[in-house]
């Protein structure tokens, strides 16, 4: 439950007349830091605006301008899931600062709470922030950005607990919605994803068989992975993620919905049978100790590959430095120190992309500070539009910094997606992955290190 509230206010009708930034953290589901400034747009003041907001000339003069503001809010926005009540407003304000003064845009995905209300409270007579603070009895300075930011922040933590999700983009996905994401360049609007038209089952068509040793000696798999056709044994899982029904309506879980296949190296899952899925969540989780955080920043990476195995653009690459492909198909976020997610639409990826490398990096640490291994990693497959756990593969094995794991890889059989489970530990991290999978290292070291240091 970790993300970002902002609201602006601004001078007039101006897009780019930003006045006033409220901006809420939250961490683990609390509040855990609070900003609230004044910004001195360089325009006009309407009587309509002062009137909402009670913001005049006065108090903004000798206050920061925007550029001058936002070396400080940037890296406070960078990588994160970024919420507003009525988000195509505030994503409009910051997109019209940023043009103004010619800076780039930072990366990071959005959700707006008032569609999610609006879509998840529709029994109340109007959806606007106050009404819904009202609702779940939220005390709202309305037209204060800090306050109106705050309360935003407090509507999702009250959907995703009403919802029982612990996870926003999860509970956007869940009504429907694909989140907004804003990247150096351009951005995509939160909206409804699109609608499919159910298609009707052939007449006496059976289930697929299973995988024959044929099929196994035919597919295309990586070198160096020593994969081999194994069935892993059913284990009860661990945890299930609850049904995003609303709670009332929750149905107890059958013997079958509590058992979650525990996947060995080598082993290789249908994604259209046994997973049942095609718009997933790989959730990569690790323990390491609290040293990592000042040393060494584990990645968690996806790598977008044509029919010769290799990248060819480095957009190609999804990870902290550049978080979706050009399709919009596969997204990077990392909701906690300890885990990093990537969302993939294997059904809308592009026909030239036919296998998706899953990886984990651990940086090499410089200096005396040996931070120690990573431990305990794991990649849960999640089905994004309920937030049902499918799979789990534990890596059994400690990674070292210095160090990456070519987790696994989705791949293309027969018009269908297969996941195969590699496990596989490589020196070099990250910049040696890339040079196998034929992108220039020198430059994706530079948008990680970047990445970084807009991170600290």
């Amino acid at each position: 439950m970790n993300f970002t509230a902002i609201d602006f206010e601004t001078a007039n009708s101006g897009r780019s007349s930003a006045c006033a930034l409220g901006l809420v953290q939250v961490r683990d589901g609390i509040v855990t830091a609070e900003h609230n400034w004044l910004i001195d747009p360089q325009q006009p003041f309407d009587g309509m605006n002062i009137a909402i907001h009670g913001i005049t000339p006065s108090m903004v003069r000798g206050q920061p301008t925007f550029a001058e503001l936002w070396p400080t809010v940037e890296p406070l926005l960078q990588g994160e899931i970024v919420i507003a009540h009525n988000a195509a407003f505030d994503m409009s304000v910051l997109r019209y600062c940023l043009d103004d003064y010619s800076l780039g845009y930072p990366g990071f995905q959005y959700l707006c709470t008032y569609l999610l209300g609006k879509k998840m409270l529709q029994d109340l007579p109007s959806h606007k922030l106050n009404v819904i603070s009202a609702h779940f009895g939220i005390r709202l300075k309305h037209h204060d950005a800090l306050e109106d930011a705050r309360a935003s922040a407090l509507i999702l933590l009250k959907l995703m607990e009403q919802w029982q999700q612990f996870d926003p983009l999860l509970l956007a996905g869940s009504q429907g919605y694909k989140a907004g994401t804003m990247y150096d360049g351009g951005y995509t609007p939160f909206k409804a994803a699109p609608k499919k038209a159910a298609k009707k089952p052939a007449a006496g068509k059976k289930a697929a068989a299973k995988t024959t040793s044929k099929e196994a000696n035919t597919t295309p798999m990586p070198a160096a992975s020593g994969l081999l056709d194994s069935e892993a044994p059913v284990v009860a899982a661990q945890d299930v993620t609850a049904s995003v029904t609303h709670p009332a309506t929750v149905k107890e879980p059958t013997p079958a919905a509590l058992l979650v296949p525990e996947l060995v190296r080598g082993q290789r899952v249908d994604i259209g049978d046994k997973l049942s899925a095609s718009r997933l969540l790989a959730a990569v989780e690790w323990d390491a100790p609290a040293s990592h955080l000042e040393v060494s920043q584990p990645e968690t990476a996806a790598f977008l590959l044509r029919e010769s195995g290799r990248c060819e653009q480095e957009r190609e690459l999804i990870f902290s430095g550049n978080m979706e492909d050009p399709s919009g198909s596969v997204f990077c976020s990392k909701p906690a120190a300890h885990m990093g997610h990537l969302y993939l639409q294997l059904t809308s990826l592009p026909a030239a992309i036919t296998r998706i490398a899953l990886a984990f990096t651990v940086a090499e640490f410089s200096g005396d500070r040996n931070p120690g291994p990573i431990w305990n990693a794991s990649v849960s497959l999640i089905d994004s539009r309920t937030g049902v756990r499918l799979a789990v593969f534990p890596l059994s094995r400690n990674v070292m910094p210095g160090m990456s794991v070519v987790i696994g890889e989705f791949y293309r059989y027969k018009d269908k997606w297969r996941f195969a489970a590699i496990g596989e530990l490589l020196p070099g991290g990250l910049p040696a992955l890339c040079s196998h999978y034929g992108l220039e290292a020198d430059s994706v070291t530079k948008a990680q290190a970047e990445s970084a240091a807009a991170a600290d």
